[in-house]
């Protein structure tokens, strides 16, 4: 009975729950369930639209141009330099003439004059004579005269040059018997003549091949008595052009050389061609190359060719650059190259000294940017190397002598070089030879050699010179007229010189050179003794 009754009464206070809130609220449902939104589908534009491109119309301008210049007067007003004041280049001093005398009966004169600044033309000459007329035979007497032109075009350059020399001694290294001479019969003299005419090109194009072509003709003679006559004519070619970034080099040359002693002719031909091409990479650099000679005389054609390489190593940023190579040549022995070497020359014949070998190698840098030196060794096989002796049956006139056969020279040279400002320069040279020939000896010839150079400016008033050569004794060979010999020894020689000049103005200056000061009268010639000490002086001139 309970359920029931629980039951009614549930809904009965249900009932009465309802009927409250709806006297309350009756415009109001509440709905409880979870939402969920929903969109419509969109509308679309059923076609594209089409908008209408805007009309711009061109305007169109007229003008009224009168049919009249207007009138105008026309003033010009000149501008007014700049001025460079004091600025301006000084007048070139480059002429100057000096004379003076010395012991010994010693003249000197010597005269230079060229151009100023000029963008088209450079030219000068030159001369000089100094002579020394002592007592006896040992009389001298040197004379050159020189001239050159050159000639800028907007392609190139134009240049000639022409050189006169006179070179006149005695043979005075007779024996104290021999008297039966005169003093044409021990006179000696040399005369040359040689001009020369030559173009090169400027290439503004580093990648253009830049040349340069000469022609040189020479006559070279002998004082009447010898009656011989040199003439030598020579075409030279030098061409240079990059490849890949590397310079190519090529010298070429044709040379006719013709000796005339008396009714005598003797011809020979050098045909030269030396090419060089030098690879240059970070630290290193490669010569290679080669050097052909075809050479034709009355004998035949003979054909020499030696390749030649060079290379090195940058090893302390041109400080130290250690290098090597291999090389060889032919030198032509000339009337000319042999009586410039030694005048006392009489008897001589012409062969042609083939260095047909040598390798060498050295180091060479810089200590600092005044200072660099050398020092390098080579071994060279050398065929009919040149020698002189005495010949007492010409006179006691010097006369040539070839190793005929393959002999050997090793020379070791060191070089040194300062230069600080103009002020104060040194150079030192050292040689030492060794030779392995056939002959007995290297007649004439020294082993070691030192040459020392020194130059000092003090304040611009006083400049001072040192000059230093010394040669260690040498074997000497006299020539007897029953076709023997007689083999001597030459001292070593030390010869000191020094000179001064005094600048008493800008354009005057006051010289002194005392020369052989040690009166060392060695032989640099077998039978022929220099001078001892000989001081020179005079006065200089610039304008």
């Amino acid at each position: 009975m309970k359920r029931p009754i629980q039951l009614g009464l549930s809904i009965l206070l249900l009932s009465s729950q309802v009927f409250a809130q709806d006297t309350l609220r009756t415009d109001v449902v509440d709905v409880v369930k979870a939402f969920k939104p929903i969109l419509s589908e969109a509308l679309k534009i059923q076609s594209n639209p089409n908008p209408e491109i805007p009309e711009t119309p061109k305007p169109v301008f007229s003008y009224n141009v009168p049919d009249k210049t207007p009138e105008g007067n026309l003033t010009v007003y000149t501008i007014k330099p700049l001025s460079l004041g004091t600025s301006l280049l000084p007048k070139l001093k480059t002429n100057y003439t000096k004379v003076g005398y010395g012991n010994y009966n010693t003249p000197l004169f010597e005269t230079y004059w060229s151009t100023t600044r000029n963008k088209n033309l450079q030219a000068g000459v030159f001369a000089k004579h100094l002579s020394s007329n002592p007592s006896t035979d040992r009389t001298f007497s040197n004379n050159t005269a020189y001239a050159y032109g050159k000639r800028f075009l907007a392609t190139g350059m134009l240049s000639a040059d022409l050189y006169y020399y006179r070179n006149v001694v005695n043979l005075y290294g007779l024996a104290p018997d021999f008297k039966a001479y005169t003093k044409e019969d021990i006179r000696q003299q040399w005369q040359l003549v040689d001009a020369k005419v030559a173009y090169q090109n400027i290439a503004k194009d580093t990648s253009k091949l830049n040349y340069k072509l000469d022609g040189t003709l020479y006559f070279f003679n002998s004082a009447k008595s010898l009656n011989l006559n040199e003439t030598d004519f020579k075409l030279n070619g030098h061409f240079n052009k990059r490849i890949s970034g590397n310079p190519l080099d090529v010298k070429t040359a044709i040379n006719i050389t013709q000796l005339k002693n008396g009714a005598t002719d003797y011809q020979r031909v050098f045909v030269d061609v030396n090419p060089r091409y030098r690879l240059n990479m970070d630290k290193l650099y490669i010569n290679v190359g080669f050097n052909a000679t075809l050479f034709n005389d009355s004998s035949g054609n003979e054909l020499y060719f030696f390749p030649t390489v060079e290379a090195g190593y940058n090893l302390i940023n041109n400080a130290l650059t250690p290098f090597a190579g291999i090389t060889g040549n032919v030198q032509r022995n000339t009337m000319r190259s042999i009586a410039l070497e030694n005048p006392f020359i009489r008897n001589f014949s012409l062969n042609n000294t083939v260095n047909r070998f040598e390798v060498y190698g050295g180091f060479k840098g810089i200590i600092s940017p005044q200072t660099s030196f050398l020092v390098m060794a080579s071994l060279a096989n050398i065929q009919n190397m040149l020698f002189y002796v005495a010949d007492s049956a010409s006179f006691y006139s010097q006369q040539t002598l070839y190793d005929t056969q393959n002999s050997s020279l090793f020379n070791l040279k060191a070089e040194l070089n300062h230069d600080f400002d103009n002020q104060f320069s040194f150079g030192y040279v050292l040689n030492y030879y060794g030779y392995s020939i056939s002959l007995n000896a290297p007649f004439s010839r020294p082993t070691f050699t030192n040459t020392l150079n020194m130059g000092y400016n003090m304040s611009d008033k006083f400049l001072w010179k040192v000059q230093l050569f010394t040669m260690n004794a040498r074997e000497g060979r006299v020539l007897l007229s029953n076709n023997g010999f007689e083999d001597t020894r030459l001292k070593g020689l030390v010869d000191v010189n020094l000179g001064l000049d005094y600048r008493y103005s800008k354009h005057t200056s006051l010289f002194i050179n005392i020369n052989n000061i040690a009166n060392n009268q060695y032989q640099r010639w077998v039978t022929l003794p220099v001078y001892g000490i000989n001081i020179i002086g005079g006065l200089a001139v610039t304008f």
